[in-house]
Order: structure tokens, then C-alpha cells, then sequence
């Protein structure tokens, strides 16, 4: 998918999410003409509340662009304490609210963690979640839903086994109009790795596979992205051992028959965590938290359809100051956009964006604040916040 009209950006209760499919974005060979990102400040829209005074916190953005229809599907999980259920609502291109609806409730139960990707074939969206069975079994579920919520599929396990297994991502792969959904089991303290299910465009379960898993190591933590011009996809997850956290993938072929080395994305003595992944077409671009114990940062990199790294790429960082959370989008205007929250008092978290255009190393102009408006956006209670901008030049 790509960003035809403009710029979703999601804040709920700490997370932000752009509006290309849950934070991945698939590009398309053609959308490689990228122009240069502006030096000042890109116009932005008002505050658009997608849902608020409902008296519980809203969690858990992700955010999915229609292409077909020029609109957005927000998602999201409402914390009710000993119930947590995922509500959706469309939000036409120009910000105007549309319709709402439930995707997942069970009293007593966990449904959370929600991501969303859209397929322009079906004209649908996959939602993916983990449900809580029990205190100790947490499974990975799905749910199909028309591009209006006027249809909606039952929902479908894409792993029931026992133990737990949460943190879904998913992708859309445009050339076998399928999906891939990697997740994370959770074994132990000391042991967790990294697996994914492809599902058919009609909820079909095909190929499952473990991507990384080692003993006495700790995976999690995924996010996935897809290269329509390779026909792959590029797994990357944080990877814990003993204690500090770096950043590492694999390059998976669309069926998972072929499965790559893993990829050391970073690997230092700061600790990182908290991978976002987007594509163009032909190479991949990951973006990260990068901190120490006083101090976090945010760093990014390009990584070739064949997994060669290219040189980090420096994207915030201020003295005495922590900037955490990124998201990332590709866009065929002005190439990578990463957003993130900066914190610039002890008391109030902002937010920040900066460009990196395709095929550089370095960052494109100085980052531009998107929300200052005061408060904590680490927890934004009974609301969602948006803001739009035009990423395209027509």
C-alpha cells in the first residue's frame, strides 16, 4: 500500500501509529520517484478526535490506509480493568468521521494489542489481537471486516496452541494476496522466539514456521514488512541477551520455504528495542529505541532486499532529554517519515518527526514538532487524537 492522499497520524495512550497498515507500509516499484523532504515544518491539520468520553482509555492505535476509497480504519483496545475490548472507526481521507464498531469483546477476557493491514483486492481489512483464554494461555486471533463494517467474518485463531503467545504484526503481500501475521511466544523468563503464520485472503491458515529461536534467549517484540518488488518480507524483532537488547531480522520468501541468517541490525552495548519496519521497493528501512540508562534515542538504518546494512542513521537526540516510541511510514513524496515522542521536561511528552529520503544515509532537514500541546502523550485517557498532512504534490 501506499499513501495516496496523506498522513494519518494516531496518538492513543502512548502509541503512535501511521496510517499505512499498523506501522508497516508496502510500497510499489512505481512510488520511487521521491523529491526532496521540505526543511521547515509540513503543513498540518487540526486535532481530529477519532474517539473520546467514553470513560475508559483508549490503547493501542494501529491504523490501516484504503486506497480503493480514500479513507482510513482506526483500531484500537478499550481498558476496562478486568475487560479489554477492541473497537475500529473510519475516518474519511479528509479527517470526517465515519462509522464504528466493535471487533472483539469478551466479558472478563483480554482482547488487545490490535494491528491492522488493508487489502485493496478483497477491499477488506485483516485485524489481528491476542486474546487472553486464561492467566497463563494467550492465543493469537484474527477477524476479516468489509472496508465499510458492513461485513464482518467470525473470528479465527491464527495460533491456539497453549502458553502464550501475543505481540501480533501483520503484513499484505500485493503479488499472492495473502497475509503474514509473526507474533511472539512466550516460553520463559529466560526463552522467547519469534514465529509466523501466512493466512489466505479468505482466512485460510497455510504455512506456519518458527523464524528465531535459541535456548536461554529472549526474541520479542516483532514487526514485519514487505517488499512487493523482491516478493519478501523482512522479520525484525529485539533480541535479549543477557540483558541488554539489540536489534535483529531475517529475510523470509513470500512462503517461507526460503529463510535468511540472521541479520545483526544493531548490536552494541546501549540497549535497543521497540523495532518499526516499513519498505520500498528493494530495500527495507528500520527504525528503533536507542538508549542508555539516563538517556534514549532514536536511530535508523537501511537494509537491502539481500540484507546488506547501510550506516545508522542518527534521527533524535538530545542531551538529557529521552526520545522513545517510533513509528515509521513510507510515502512516494517524500520517503521515510519516522514520528516518536520526545520528552522535553520531566512532566510532558511531545511529539517529533523527521524525513530520511530513499537510498540516503542521512537524515532529510531537522525534525518538525507535531504536537506540543502540552500533557503526557504516554497516556492519553478517553481520547484519540489525530492530524493529517499532504504527502503528495498533486
Amino acid at each position: 500500500m501506499s499513501i495516496a492522499k496523506g498522513l494519518l497520524i494516531g496518538l492513543v495512550a502512548g502509541a503512535l501509529m501511521l496510517a499505512v497498515g499498523g506501522g508497516s507500509v508496502y510500497a510499489q516499484p512505481s512510488e520511487l520517484a521521491v523529491v526532496s523532504a521540505p526543511d521547515v515544518d509540513p503543513p498540518l491539520s487540526g486535532f481530529v478526535h477519532i474517539w473520546f468520553n467514553d470513560g475508559v482509555d483508549n490503547l493501542m492505535p494501529a491504523v490501516a490506509y484504503n486506497s480503493n476509497h480514500d479513507e482510513y480504519l482506526v483500531v484500537w483496545e478499550n481498558d476496562r480493568g478486568a475487560t479489554r475490548d477492541i473497537y475500529a472507526r473510519r475516518v474519511a481521507g479528509d479527517g470526517t468521521l465515519k462509522s464504528w464498531f466493535a471487533i472483539a469483546w469478551d466479558a472478563q477476557k483480554w482482547n488487545y494489542q490490535p494491528d491492522v493491514v488493508y487489502n485493496p483486492v478483497q477491499d477488506e481489512y485483516l485485524i489481528v489481537y491476542t486474546y487472553q483464554v486464561s492467566s497463563s494461555d494467550y492465543d493469537i486471533w484474527a477477524r476479516r471486516i468489509n472496508w465499510d463494517g458492513s461485513w464482518m467474518s467470525a473470528e479465527f485463531g491464527i495460533n491456539q496452541d497453549g502458553g502464550k503467545q501475543w505481540e501480533p504484526a501483520v503484513a499484505y503481500n500485493s503479488q499472492n494476496n495473502e497475509y503474514l501475521v509473526v507474533y511472539e511466544n512466550y516460553w520463559s523468563s529466560t526463552m522467547r522466539d519469534i514465529a509466523a503464520q501466512r493466512v489466505a485472503a479468505d482466512g485460510t491458515l497455510l504455512s506456519r514456521r518458527n523464524i528465531a529461536s535459541a535456548s536461554n534467549t529472549v526474541r520479542r517484540l516483532p514487526d514485519v514488512a514487505y517488499d512487493n518488488a523482491r516478493n519478501e518480507y523482512l522479520i525484525a524483532y529485539t533480541f535479549q541477551y543477557p540483558t541488554d537488547g539489540d536489534i535483529r531480522g531475517k529475510i523470509s520468501s513470500a512462503n517461507m520455504g526460503t529463510l535468511g541468517n540472521e541479520i545483526g541490525i544493531v548490536d552494541n552495548t546501549n540497549d535497543q528495542d521497540g523495532v518499526a519496519l516499513t519498505a520500498a521497493a528493494g530495500e527495507y528501512f528500520a527504525v528503533w529505541n536507542d538508549g542508555t540508562s539516563t538517556q534514549g534515542t532514536i536511530y535508523s538504518r537501511r537494509i537491502s532486499g539481500t540484507g546488506t546494512l547501510h550506516p545508522f542513521i542518527p534521527i533524535a537526540n538530545h542531551s538529557g532529554m529521552n526520545d522513545v516510541d517510533p513509528a515509521v511510514a513510507f510515502g512516494p513524496t517524500y520517503g521515510y517519515l519516522v514520528v516518536w515522542r520526545h520528552m522535553p521536561s520531566l512532566t510532558e511528552w511531545d511529539v517529533h518527526g523527521r524525513f530520511v529520503e530513499v537510498g540516503q544515509d542521512a537524515a532529510a532537514g531537522s525534525e518538525f514538532v507535531i504536537d506540543n500541546e502540552g500533557g503526557d502523550k504516554s497516556k492519553i485517557s478517553c481520547c484519540c487524537l489525530c492530524r493529517f498532512w499532504p504527502m503528495s504534490s498533486g
